[in-house]
């Protein structure tokens, strides 16, 4: 996995460009709230992406009823896993390891086969309290990060300078992200590339985060994720 690209059901169905990308894994977001029927749009639609490409269901709800909820519509769907938002300790892994593993024994799914990605951002304390990842679940695969989540979490006016290069505070994270992965054998994920950058200049930035040790980056558009698969394919 070179590139997670985050979207909807909804944008899958209404653009032939999601299918031109091979090797890519789908973030799928909620587009409704979790209480209410199907909140990550037709399981038919996403039951048919799956069977080339890799599904992860975005979890913002720590909760072990709306996770097991929100989810079980999806029964049919070949989902590969999911991507936690709400992660701040290992407690939190260990956590929804136990939740998947009851929804795994409802759904008569194998014992493990739901991977975990957590994605690092909403709480910046999961940077450090999360250095080490060595043996806390065998379903975690990669670490991502967000660099517009962070940004909000610090109240910060600003994450790069001109040059669209990182500041400080959110070049450290990167930096944790990259380090806490390999360290655990995880796939280290970056985040995305600012989307108002010339092409030029996001070509560029994902060379830099290619050639430093990642293995790919998370994207928000089809377009982005055709430019990271176009440089992590030539490393």
């Amino acid at each position: 996995m070179n590139c997670l690209l985050k979207t909807t059901a909804s944008a899958i169905a209404q653009s032939k460009d999601f299918t031109a990308h091979a090797e890519l894994a789908y973030a799928i977001l909620p587009e409704k709230p979790a209480r209410e029927v199907d909140p990550y749009g037709s399981p038919e639609a996403l039951a048919q992406l799956s069977k080339q490409n890799q599904l992860y269901f975005v979890l913002n709800d720590p909760s072990e009823n709306t996770i097991l909820s929100t989810l079980k519509p999806y029964t049919d769907v070949r989902q590969n896993g999911v991507i936690p938002t709400f992660v701040k300790s290992a407690a939190d892994v260990e956590r929804l390891h136990a939740i998947l593993s009851v929804y795994e024994a409802e759904h008569g799914l194998q014992d493990g086969s739901l991977k975990i990605i957590p994605e690092l951002g909403r709480f910046p304390s999961a940077f450090t309290a999360l250095a080490n990842l060595n043996g806390i679940s065998p379903r975690l695969s990669a670490l991502c990060w967000n660099e517009e989540v962070l940004k909000i979490a610090l109240a910060a006016k600003h994450s790069r300078d001109e040059q669209g290069q990182l500041l400080p505070p959110f070049e450290h994270a990167r930096t944790q992200c990259l380090f806490t992965a390999r360290a655990a054998h995880l796939l280290p994920l970056d985040t995305a590339v600012p989307s108002h950058l010339p092409q030029a200049k996001m070509l560029e930035l994902i060379d830099l985060v290619a050639s430093q040790g990642f293995a790919g980056k998370t994207a928000n558009s089809p377009e982005e994720a055709s430019l990271i698969q176009q440089v992590f394919a030539a490393q």
